[in-house]
Order: structure tokens, then C-alpha cells, then sequence
């Protein structure tokens, strides 16, 4: 907090921001991108820059090309959609820019993405924004918990595809703020789930694999087996989720985000025990 916050004359931030940025947040959103930009704008780096800017006018405002005016001229788009468009497209807006930051990388600019991805959820965090940057998506997810959920299972998942592009499946569909696709996502997540107790025990599915989890030499108390496995029936069953039977309406973003942060704790689990018993 500032001075006058912790002296009582002025309020702390205390209302998430999940449809709506302020003013004060979207000029802290734009200096955010005019900093990282100035670190690809040096002679060394300048490929880079022209790389993105035409990325900028050609991908995300879907112009010509041979119709590209001066780079000021976009990066005057890049402001107005950041200040002026609705809080979503700011938000669209930034998180291209922070792609193509990784797409164009090259030898001079290698560090600029990881910066930008680091600066920008500092942002969002200290400005109270409901979004953080995972995996160069803007995902739902504010709390540190949650969040560290999500990555520590993606971190851990790096060499198990599998699961991982199953975690990756459902933090898109969970990200899309135009036409997110929350039934979808929460298969994605226990597909995940279901990838990795595969991995370790060999079995096809969820329930059998949960059941021998326990021969494969990982404990797994009873009442949690007992939770998981009733999870998997949730989800599998014919009313159940993966034969479609729960539609937009029941599966809300709520659901999306407790089912995306509940698996990646259990896989990072069942990936931590499977190593410390050489399963993985």
C-alpha cells in the first residue's frame, strides 16, 4: 500500500476487476507494453520490432499489409485499443503482443518475453484485475493458490505431453473471453488427470487406474480414491459430462476454473509420489 493508503486517507484497491479495467489500470496496462517495446527497439533488436509491429497490423487488426502505415502510426492502434476499447479487447490486444514478443524472439531479445510475462501479471496483480497470464494465455485465475496450482502442474508435465497438452486444452477454452467453451475445458482437465494415472499404472481409464495406484506403489487415502473416482463417474457416466450431457448452461466459468485448479493439484501429486517411487 501507499503512504496514504496505510494512513487511512485514501482506500486500498479492493474489488477484482473481471469485466471492467479503470482508467488507472489500463495506463498502467499500456506502460507495461510501451516499456517492453523499448527493449526490442535498439539497433540490435530492431528486426524484432518491425516483426511484431507488422504482426500487430497485418494479425491482430487484420489489415493489408502493402497498406502498413509508419510503426507510430500502429503502436498509436495498440494505444487506443488498450485505453479506449472495451476491457476485453485490452486485454485481447496485450496478450497477442506478449505472443508475438515470443514468436519473433531471437538471440538479442531471448529475455524480453519472459520479462514481459513476469511485468504484466505483477500488473495485473497489483492492479486486481481476475486475469493472470499462464502459459501466454490471459486465464481466469487470481488467486496465488490457484495459479500455482496450474503452473507447477504444467512445469511438472513438460516431459508427459499427454497431460500436458490436456492442461493446456482446458486453460484455452477456459481463457476464450469471446466464446469460452467451459464443458470442454473440464474434460480437458480430467482427460489430464487421466493421462497422468495412466501413465503410472497403465490402465486406459481414470477409475481402474485410480484402483491401482495403490499397487503401483503411490498411497492414496481412501476417501480421496473415493472422491476422485466419483469425480470420474461425474464426468464419464452417460448423464455425465464427456457424453455431453452437461451443456453451457450447468458448466459455468465457476465450475471451469474449480475443476482446472482441482486436477492440476492432482496430477502434480500423482507426478510427485510416481517419481519418489521411480514410477515416472
Amino acid at each position: 500500500m501507499s503512504f496514504a493508503e496505510r494512513m487511512g486517507f485514501t482506500s486500498p484497491r479492493s474489488v477484482t476487476q473481471t469485466d471492467a479495467l479503470d482508467t488507472e489500470t489500463r495506463t498502467e496496462l499500456w506502460n507495461t507494453v510501451y516499456v517492453i517495446r523499448g527493449l526490442t527497439q535498439d539497433a540490435m533488436a530492431y528486426d524484432v520490432d518491425t516483426a511484431i509491429t507488422a504482426a500487430i497490423w497485418a494479425w491482430y487488426f487484420k489489415n493489408a499489409r502493402d497498406e502498413q502505415p509508419r510503426d507510430e502510426k500502429v503502436w498509436g492502434l495498440v494505444k487506443s485499443a488498450i485505453m479506449d476499447g472495451e476491457w476485453f479487447e485490452a486485454l485481447d490486444c496485450i496478450e497477442a503482443y506478449g505472443k508475438y514478443l515470443h514468436r519473433f524472439s531471437n538471440q538479442f531479445t531471448y529475455q524480453v518475453p519472459d520479462t514481459f510475462d513476469g511485468l504484466l501479471n505483477a500488473t495485473l496483480e497489483r492492479y486486481l484485475v481476475g486475469y493472470r497470464l499462464i502459459e501466454r494465455e490471459l486465464v481466469p485465475l487470481s488467486d496465488d493458490m490457484s495459479i500455482a496450482a496450474v503452473t507447477d502442474a504444467l512445469d511438472l508435465t513438460v516431459q508427459l505431453n499427454g497431460a500436458r497438452n490436456h492442461l493446456l486444452r482446458a486453460t484455452e477454452l477456459l481463457a476464450d473471453r469471446q466464446t469460452p467453451d467451459y464443458p470442454n475445458s473440464i474434460k480437458e482437465a480430467i482427460s489430464a488427470v487421466e493421462s497422468v494415472v495412466a501413465t503410472v499404472t497403465g490402465e486406459g481409464t481414470l477409475g481402474a487406474g485410480l484402483r491401482k495406484l495403490k499397487t503401483a506403489g503411490i498411497e492414496l487415502h481412501p476417501a480421496l480414491e473415493g472422491a476422485w473416482s466419483k469425480m470420474y463417474g461425474w464426468t464419464s457416466d452417460a448423464q455425465g459430462i464427456r457424453h455431453a450431457a452437461i451443456d453451457q448452461a450447468d458448466a459455468d466459468q465457476s465450475l471451469a476454473k474449480y475443476m482446472l485448479v482441482a486436477c492440476s493439484a492432482f496430477v502434480s501429486y500423482v507426478i510427485e509420489a510416481g517419481r519418489k517411487s521411480e514410477l515416472i
